[in-house]
C-alpha cells in the first residue's frame, strides 16, 4: 500500500504525514505482489487466461486507528481494472512528461474503483478485522476484462497497456471503524498487484516481498559519516524501548532488506514498442510513521537520488523528533506515555512489509 507506500489512503488533513493521529491505511501487503500468467494472445482482442496459472492473493492491510479508543475496525475488498487514463500518483516512476498511469512499475494507484461499474467486483464482502489477512482470487474472466480495458495509445498512435507493460490490477479496500450506535467512519485505500500476460524473459521470476530483519535505534549521529555515536539498541517487538522524559529525538534505523534484480519492459525510443529491460537492483524505500512526534526524512531509499554518487553507505535511518507534550497519549501500567512506530519497506513492484515497535517515555 504502499503505499501510502504501497497504497493510497483517503484524503485527510494531517499536521505531518509521518504523524498518525487518526484512522489511516499505512500500507497493504499482497502475497504474491507480482504474477506471471500464460495468456494466449493469438487474438489480442480476446485474450485467453488459463485459470491454472492464476494463484490466489493474500491481502493484509496495515490499518492504524490511534484515536479510536479500541473501537472495532473492519475492511472489505473490491477489485477493478486499471484505469490507464487516471493521473499517475506522485512518485510513480513515470519519468518526465505526462504519461498515463498504466505501467509495470506504477503499482500504487490513485484512482478508486467505481462502485457502480459492472467491472467492479466484490471479492471479500464479509468484514474482516483489522490486523488479519484475507485471501481473494480474481477470476480468469475478470482478468481477461481487465487486460482488455487496460489499453491506451501513445503519442505516436501505438497501443500499450497491460499486455505489454504489465497490468496493475486494482484492489479497493474499504475500511469501516466504529458501530452504528457510535457512528461509523469510512476510508478507502488502493493496492495494485502486477500481472504479466506472458513471461518477459526466460529468467524472469515473480517479485519477492522485501523483509526487514529488525529495527534498531540510537540517540546521536555523526553528520559527516552518518554513523551512530552511541551504541545502537535493537528494538524488541515485545518490549518497548524506554527513553526518559525530556529526550528530544531518537534515530530509528531499519536493517536493509534484500534488493532484487528484475525484468520489466520499457518503451524503445526508436520503435516506440515495449521491449524487455533488466534492472540490476531494485530500489527499496523505507517510510516512517509514529503516533506522536515527527520523522525526518519521511522516506529513505536504498539507492542514491538521481545525479548523486554515494561515497559511502547510504543512510536508511530517520530521526524521530519526540513530542514536548504527551497528554492524550496511551500509557502503560506505570503511567508512562507510549508511542507506536511503524517502518514500511516497499520495492519497485508493489511488494511491501513493515515492522511495528513501541517507545516508552518514562517519568
Amino acid at each position: 500500500m504502499t503505499a501510502l507506500a504501497a497504497s493510497a489512503a483517503a484524503c485527510t488533513n494531517f499536521a505531518d504525514p509521518t504523524t498518525v493521529v487518526d484512522l489511516r491505511v499505512l500500507a497493504v501487503k499482497a502475497e504474491p505482489s507480482e504474477i506471471v500468467l500464460d495468456v494466449d494472445l493469438s487474438n489480442p482482442a480476446m485474450p485467453v487466461v488459463d485459470p491454472a496459472n492464476n494463484p490466489p492473493i493474500t491481502i493484509t492491510p496495515l490499518i492504524a486507528d490511534p484515536a479510536g479508543n479500541m473501537r472495532p475496525v473492519k475492511y472489505t475488498i473490491s477489485a477493478c481494472p486499471n484505469d490507464p487514463f487516471a493521473p499517475a500518483p506522485p512518485g510513480g516512476g513515470q519519468g518526465g512528461g505526462a504519461f498515463p498511469s498504466g505501467g509495470a512499475r506504477t503499482t500504487v494507484g490513485s484512482a478508486l474503483c467505481d462502485e457502480n461499474s459492472p467491472t467492479t467486483w466484490i471479492l471479500w464482502d464479509q468484514p474482516a478485522d483489522a490486523g488479519t489477512s484475507v485471501t481473494v482470487q480474481p477470476t480468469a474472466d475478470q482478468l481477461k476484462q481487465a487486460f482488455m480495458q487496460d489499453v491506451f495509445p501513445d503519442q505516436y498512435g501505438n497501443l500499450h497497456g497491460g499486455f505489454d507493460l504489465g497490468m496493475p490490477f486494482t484492489f479497493d479496500i474499504k475500511v469501516d471503524a466504529g458501530t452504528p450506535d457510535t457512528g461509523i467512519e469510512e476510508i478507502r485505500a488502493i493496492k495494485r498487484v502486477l500481472y504479466w500476460a506472458r513471461r518477459i524473459d526466460p529468467a524472469q521470476t515473480p517479485n519477492q516481498t522485501p523483509q526487514m530483519a529488525m529495527l534498531d535505534s540510537f540517540l546521536l549521529r555523526d553528520e559527516t559519516t552518518f554513523t551512530p555515536i552511541d551504541q545502537p539498541k535493537t528494538l524488541d517487538e515485545n518490549m518497548p524501548r524506554e527513553e526518559p522524559a525530556g529526550t528530544t529525538a531518537i534515530w530509528i534505523r531499519p536493517a536493509p532488506a534484500t534488493a532484487e534484480p528484475f525484468w520489466t519492459t520499457v518503451i524503445d525510443p526508436d520503435t516506440h514498442q515495449a521491449v524487455p529491460f533488466h534492472v540490476d537492483r531494485e530500489t527499496l524505500r523505507y517510510r516512517f510513521f509514529a503516533t506522536a512526534g515527527t520523522f525526518s526524512p519521511a522516506v529513505t531509499s536504498s539507492e542514491p537520488m538521481p545525479g548523486f554518487v554515494p561515497t559511502g553507505p547510504i543512510p536508511l535511518e530517520s530521526k524521530l523528533t519526540l513530542p514536548t507534550e504527551t497528554g492524550g497519549l496511551p500509557t502503560d501500567s506505570m503511567g508512562n506515555s507510549l508511542i507506536t512506530i511503524w517502518v514500511v519497506v516497499r520495492d519497485d513492484r508493489g511488494g511491501e512489509s513493515w515492522l511495528q515497535r513501541q517507545l516508552v517515555l518514562t517519568h
